[in-house]
């Protein structure tokens, strides 16, 4: 075990190491388990510290002033780490920062998070203080270097604990995964393995058999029989349980009885007794869940049948299985049975699993992914992916080879694993007998897609989130090839080189070597051909794509600044260089169809095969069904959009801009997409007339007041409406802020005025603000301007895209005092911060879509006016959601100020503000639009008559 080493932590004035610089080190030493020295030093970087760091860490640029360079650190540091093991939490941030002096290049680097997150699983952050708060580790002083080198160091001691309780067979099989890799934590492991064999050695085998989900509850083997004539629900009686003094309140003590909650209880009951369908608007904080799972779990129970409930995101999906519906079993006479279903790809697949592990040519991502798996797998019942946290972005692709991907796992294969069938198949037998069905839009779609194979048949469906229900369907039905997914594919069948082993193929091969030698002979001759069709269509795909590239530099001059999209019209494909894509698509399609050909011929051959050995051939017969399916779609896909194009396909190529975050050979920059043009002829088919009852809510369902725009969009033309309100108080809590200087958007001086406006609520407002652009690089010129004069007040200034995730920037933003968040289109929604950690709201510009955005711009052309009948309510529904960050709970007080002069300037813009709830109003200039903030959000006695 290396209990000998250093733990070591820097604090830094940023996260760049090429352009930042070190202001603080802390090491601590540990010998044979026992730690025997520490040593620190302030260290002055050369230039002001942030405020933001200050804020963070403490250390002020007083504090470094007198402090030495790291040019005399340096050595008193070598001595003090020499060449032990560095041990620390997220140590390649640090290690990057000492390498820029050529230091400790040669340390075996231990990473804490690294070794939480494979230890830890199911762990929900993994930053220092979260977990030290697990280990009841002291960290009295976060964010100093010492402090945090020594709660690394016993978290280090903790994490080798947790490790040794590991069966001795899971450590046995980590040490033979790991036996060649180069993984920084191996040799932890290795010992740990070592440690376990030594105790009690009969237990070191290396069979590990997955875990497997255990339901608890007897009753979910309970089938189903819905009644022929269903039993109607007593309306007035579920209405009184949310009546003042009613059941609920009894209950939930403080539970604030709402009107608009009990209107849409019985509006949602009304169209289940009735057989219709609904659209339904609940405004922020009507407590809609709860207003459609009282009705929809009672109508299940009392006629023993199920509903579908639809979220658009996990969040959702977490809130109702974990808190909702919890919450309203006691109302019911009987307990509702749940199930919470997401789609194959999210499970793991156990055949997938072993098969993979199995292999002996794994990558180092591969073995990181499948030891975390291993560890998880002692723990988890559902096998779904999302109790695990992804931290790396090259887990994905690991996990999409173990996943229960469609296209080579089958609902008879899932039933005859040893052991009982797979995790997706037991996810969907609960379901089978429960009354509350939870899923997501994409999985709701996928069982469309497939008739209804992935979810058991129900009459009655829940669509919350509704408003994101075509983007979902949009998504769900188009797809995206790119030189990276199309090489990846190669390389799992055959990769480059490949005659050193490695990829399905080769693992074929190495399987039929001892089977008689004319089946042999036959299966390596088909074999031969496999790989020289990979070869071959490895090799004519550069082709293929320099001519895409072409195309599309023709099409936009070359421009490499943004993301390049050009759209495949029919003008487009009319064009000379396009024949010439055609003829290259034509010669990598023969490739890939004699490719797919032969593997079908191996395929057929393994099943034969597997009759007498189903353990040696069967995964291998259906990897390959797989990989020949996928062959088939992509050959569909990309045929599609080259040569035969879908009436209602929408095709375009996409180049990514080039920067230091994208690979530098534009081949992988370029991606091949295509979308559904409507998708409103799909939801009519597949939802509203096959189900008994449809009910679609939102809080943002209606553009000005009317539902129209929704309705046409899902061809929901004859749908019964119905809007309740929010029971927020608007009038007394959010002051609407119009100002009507501000130059138009496009015109001169308008980013000045923006960053000035900023700044200048910002002070007023002691930050406590989040600013909501359209684009990032107006995000990123505004946090220029505005970070150097926020400072001088104290504010700090966080924005998407520095480097930090969306938790992590919402966390820093709650737990900042004076800090202003700047945000693009991903928080206009689910940002849902209550108090006064967020008093103020900055609407930049109106949130249009880009016009050349080729899904926006196809589906404009079928519209008549398409600006004023499609770009406006789409933008509406956007810019309803933007607002909705602000007011959250009925104590919330908050301003929204919107920098569009357009809402004021253009006839449109009235739609906009009748779109939002009515507010207190001001119209003015810039100039004392400040002072009206700081009084709304003054403590009441301070509030100024106006």
């Amino acid at each position: 075990m290396p209990l000998t080493c250093v733990a070591l932590d820097l604090e830094t004035t940023g996260l760049n190491a090429e352009r930042d610089a070190i202001i603080e080190i802390g090491c601590v030493k540990l010998e044979d388990g026992r730690i025997t020295d520490e040593w620190s030093t302030l260290v002055n970087p050369g230039r002001p510290i942030p405020l933001g760091i200050t804020q963070l860490t403490g250390i002020s640029s007083a504090d470094v002033a007198q402090a030495p360079p790291l040019a005399l650190v340096g050595p008193p540091l070598l001595r003090f780490v020499g060449n032990l093991p560095i041990v620390g939490h997220n140590i390649g941030f640090d290690l990057g920062f000492l390498a820029q002096f050529d230091l400790f290049r040669q340390n075996l680097a231990i990473d804490t998070f690294d070794l939480a997150t494979v230890l830890l699983p199911r762990q929900e952050r993994y930053n220092l203080t979260t977990l030290a708060a697990r280990f009841n580790i002291t960290l009295a002083d976060a964010h100093r270097a010492l402090d945090d080198a020594r709660a690394s160091l016993h978290l280090f001691l903790a994490l080798i604990e947790v490790g040794s309780r590991l069966a001795p067979a899971v450590l046995a099989e980590i040490r033979r995964l790991t036996a060649h890799s180069q993984w920084a934590l191996r040799p932890i492991f290795h010992e740990m393995a070592a440690l376990a064999a030594s105790t009690d050695p009969r237990r070191a085998t290396p069979q590990v058999v997955p875990g497997r989900a255990r339901w608890t509850d007897a009753s979910y083997d309970a089938a189903l029989h819905p009644r022929r004539v269903p039993v109607a629900l007593d309306v007035d009686a579920l209405a009184d349980l949310l009546a003042p003094g009613g059941r609920l309140a009894a209950i939930f003590p403080g539970y604030e009885h709402r009107p608009q909650q009990v209107d849409m209880l019985r509006g949602v009951a009304d169209a289940f007794n009735n057989a219709h369908h609904l659209l339904v608007e609940a405004g922020t904080g009507t407590g809609k869940s709860l207003a459609y799972l009282l009705p929809a779990a009672q109508y299940a129970i009392q006629n023993d049948t199920r509903v579908v409930v639809s979220t658009n995101t996990i969040n959702l999906q977490d809130q109702l299985v974990g808190k909702d519906i919890p919450a309203l079993q006691p109302l019911l006479a009987t307990p509702a049975r749940v199930a919470l279903v997401k789609g194959r790809t999210n499970y793991l697949c156990p055949r997938r699993f072993n098969y993979l592990r199995s292999r002996s040519d794994l990558s180092e991502d591969e073995v990181h992914l499948l030891v975390k798996v291993l560890i998880w797998l002692q723990h988890t019942q559902t096998g779904d992916r999302d109790e695990m946290m992804f931290t790396k972005a090259t887990e994905q692709p690991v996990w999409s080879r173990v996943c229960a991907e469609r296209d080579s796992c089958s609902t008879a294969q899932c039933q005859t694993l040893p052991g009982g069938p797979c995790f997706f198949q037991q996810a969907r037998n609960q379901a089978e007998s429960a009354h509350l069905i939870v899923v997501n839009h994409a999985l709701l779609l996928a069982d469309i897609a497939v008739e209804n194979r992935l979810l058991p048949a129900y009459a009655h469906l829940i669509v919350d989130e509704a408003h994101h229900l075509e983007n979902a369907i949009t998504q769900q039905m188009g797809f995206q090839v790119t030189a990276a997914s199309f090489l990846a594919f190669l390389n799992e069948l055959y990769p480059a080189g490949g005659g050193r082993g490695g990829g399905l193929l080769s693992t074929v091969r190495q399987q039929v070597a001892g089977v008689a030698f004319g089946t042999r002979s036959q299966l390596w001759l088909w074999l031969q051909r496999s790989q020289d069709a990979v070869t071959t269509s490895r090799e004519r795909l550069p082709d293929f794509l320099r001519t895409l590239l072409a195309f599309v530099a023709e099409q936009t001059q070359g421009s490499t600044a943004y993301d390049q999209r050009v759209r495949l019209t029919p003008s487009a494909r009319v064009q000379p260089l396009w024949d010439r894509v055609e003829i290259q698509w034509d010669h990598l399609a023969v490739a890939w169809r004699q490719l797919c050909e032969q593997i079908e011929h191996l395929r057929q051959a393994l099943v034969i095969l597997a009759q007498d050995d189903p353990a040696a051939f069967e995964t291998s017969a259906t990897e390959l069904a797989g990989a020949a399916q996928h062959l088939r779609n992509l050959d569909e896909q990309v045929s599609a959009l080259v040569s035969h194009p879908d009436q209602n396909g929408i095709y375009w190529l996409e180049l990514a801009a080039e920067n230091e975050r994208t690979d530098a050979d534009p081949l992988f920059r370029l991606s091949l997409r295509a979308a559904p043009l409507q998708v409103g002829g799909l939801v009519a088919q597949h939802l509203l007339r096959d189900k008994q009852a449809v009910i679609m809510t939102s809080a943002t369902l209606r553009t000005a007041g009317s539902f129209d725009f929704l309705a046409e969009r899902l061809h929901a033309w004859d749908v019964p409406t119905l809007a309740v309100g929010s029971p927020f108080d608007y009038a007394a809590s959010t002051l609407l802020c119009l100002p009507t200087d501000i130059p138009d958007p496009n015109a001169q001086g308008y980013q000045t005025a923006v960053e000035r406006a900023i700044v200048d609520i910002g002070r007023a407002t002691k930050g406590r603000m989040l600013v909501l652009f359209t684009a990032y690089n107006q995000l990123k010129r505004t946090r220029d301007a505005i970070t150097p004069l926020l400072a001088l007040n104290d504010i700090v200034v966080f924005e998407q895209g520095g480097g930090a995730s969306r938790r992590q920037l919402m966390e820093n933003f709650k737990n900042t005092e004076r800090s202003v968040l700047l945000g693009t289109r991903s928080f206009w929604e689910g940002v849902d911060i209550p108090g006064e950690a967020l008093s103020c709201l900055v609407i930049v510009r109106l949130p249009f879509a880009v016009p050349n955005d080729p899904i926006f711009a196809a589906r404009s052309e079928a519209v008549e006016e398409p600006f004023l009948h499609y770009a406006v309510p789409d933008a509406i529904l956007r810019f309803s959601q933007g607002f909705g960050r602000l007011i959250r709970t009925r104590s919330d007080r908050g301003v929204c100020v919107i920098l569009d002069r357009r809402v004021l300037s253009k006839q449109y813009g009235q739609q906009f503000i009748e779109s939002l709830p009515t507010c207190t109003l001001f119209k003015g200039p810039l100039s004392i639009l400040p002072e009206q903030a700081a009084r709304w959000l003054a403590p009441p006695a301070d509030r100024a008559p106006r």
